[in-house]
């Protein structure tokens, strides 16, 4: 009996852990696992070694929780994740960004499967139980248009911005990670650009979620300035101030970068304040600031925050992708 087989079978795994042994990952026999965790995402860490381990070699390794979203790990998580096949960053902060996942992933070995902010839910519905094949082939169809030169975003909330992605290719997220080197954030699924640098004009009003431990779903908007590639003022009610006080506590400029166009394309995430639903919840964007080197940029900043904005619609050189959050391509 194949070891996919097997997983399938087992009666007290939730169908959601099962998708990321199987058809997330196409885990084979043999295969070396790796589980990241700090001490605040313990159980979840420990969760996933519980079944992972089970039906291949797998190793846990716990760290000091991360300030933020994109903050280096250890060296020797760094060094742990160049020798495995599977990685779940089942941690707090994401460490998508992180130059240890990046240089990690191009060694060419590692499957990375990030996990931060997940709750045990997450394994019983929502987006981890979606069809992937059928979402890989609908972010392959959008893809093809969503590229371009002049790149506007309006909401109904209140949103219009306007900038330049000449040049910037679409990045994927399809949730899975299949290949050798590949990185995914499952339940998130999206096709994201980046913006050129400073090129970025008008008002964002964020009335979805501000994914991080102080925000999380939005009680009302937050509206932001953008002025040349950069976030120039930021209003609101209490949730504003938190995030500028998030973002004046790093004493960077760079953070206040608009990096990323992120584009949800999982039918069965709902905005919920976790990242993952969030970020890939159907007919909404999320806009990343701060770091943009996975998105064709040259901004090394050391904060990437994604803010979303729901019931989008978005123009790329005057073709309309989305309306009021229905693909119209």
């Amino acid at each position: 009996m194949s070891v996919e087989k097997k997983i399938h079978e087992a009666e007290d795994m939730p169908f959601g852990m099962k998708q990321l042994l199987t058809s997330i990952t196409h885990l084979k026999e043999n295969e070396k696992v790796l589980v990241i965790t700090d001490d605040n995402t313990k159980d979840i860490g420990e969760f996933v070694y519980k079944h992972a381990s089970r039906f291949f070699e797998t190793t846990m390794i716990c760290m000091k929780q991360r300030t933020n979203h994109g903050e280096e790990p250890p060296e020797a998580v760094s060094k742990a994740m160049q020798n495995c096949d599977v990685a779940f960053g089942a941690t707090t902060m994401s460490m998508f960004h992180t130059k240890a996942r990046i240089e990690s992933s191009k060694l060419g070995r590692m499957r990375w499967v990030g996990m931060q902010d997940y709750e045990f839910s997450m394994f019983e519905k929502g987006g981890l139980t979606a069809n992937f094949d059928e979402i890989e082939a609908e972010i392959n169809r959008v893809a093809e248009h969503f590229q371009g030169e002049t790149f506007r975003l309006t909401s109904v909330g209140g949103t219009d911005m306007t900038c330049s992605v000449r040049g910037r290719s679409p990045v994927f997220d399809y949730g899975t990670s299949r290949k050798p080197g590949s990185a995914s954030f499952p339940p998130n699924a999206e096709v994201a650009l980046g913006p050129v640098e400073g090129t970025a004009n008008g008002i964002l009003v964020f009335d979805g979620s501000i994914p991080h431990p102080l925000i999380n779903v939005l009680k009302e908007p937050v509206i932001c300035k953008v002025e040349d590639g950069n976030i120039t003022e930021i209003t609101g009610g209490k949730e504003a101030n938190i995030l500028e006080g998030i973002l004046a506590g790093y004493n960077d400029p760079t953070v206040y970068n608009v990096a990323e166009l992120g584009l949800g394309l999982n039918r069965k995430n709902v905005i919920c304040g976790r990242m993952a639903p969030d970020e890939g919840s159907y007919g909404n964007i999320h806009i990343g600031i701060g770091k943009n080197l996975n998105f064709g940029g040259h901004v090394d900043s050391p904060l990437h925050l994604d803010l979303l904005i729901r019931t989008v619609t978005i123009e790329i050189d005057g073709r309309l992708i989305m309306k009021e959050g229905n693909l119209q391509v």
